[in-house]
């Protein structure tokens, strides 16, 4: 003879169920390592990195400096955050602007050269980039008067 289930024991299922379809926490732009997925720069041709580079490249933000790594090479420098309106946090930033940036020394041979280049000539001083921050993903593009406007895509690590 089959029993029905309890409440207690039906709520236990019904949460673990649940738990197992959990979402990621919404990663904050600032304090989280954020991996290069896409270099948009040319109408037309793909934005995901080369095989060989794919992984490599990545950034970190702090309240105003930036570090991470090209794929080749390591950078470091000092960015700002702005928004609209007084007391705006960086998590709320609409714009990052580059005000210094030291990249070191590039590895002989790298594999991932093509996203080296592409970064260092988008992120550079005086560079502006308009932010969009979605839960676990970060766009910053580049503010110029080109239509199709050069673009960088992260996802939290």
């Amino acid at each position: 003879m089959r029993r029905p289930l309890s409440a207690a024991a039906a709520g236990l299922a019904a949460a673990l169920l649940l738990a197992g379809c959990a979402v990621e926490p919404t990663a904050d732009v600032v304090g989280s390592s954020w991996l290069v997925t896409d270099i948009w720069t040319t109408p037309g041709e793909p934005s995901a990195l080369p095989d060989g580079a794919a992984g490599l490249a990545r950034l970190a933000f702090g309240e105003r400096s930036v570090s991470g790594y090209t794929g080749c090479a390591p950078l470091q420098g000092t960015v700002h955050f702005t928004g609209e309106g007084a007391g705006t946090g960086v998590e709320n930033a609409r714009t990052l602007t580059v005000d210094r940036l030291e990249v070191g020394e590039t590895e002989e041979n790298c594999h991932a050269a093509w996203s080296h280049g592409q970064l260092t000539e988008l992120i550079e001083p005086g560079a502006v980039f308009d932010v969009r921050h979605d839960d676990r993903a970060l766009v910053l593009t580049l503010r110029t008067d080109a239509v199709d406007r050069p673009a960088i895509g992260l996802a939290a690590m």
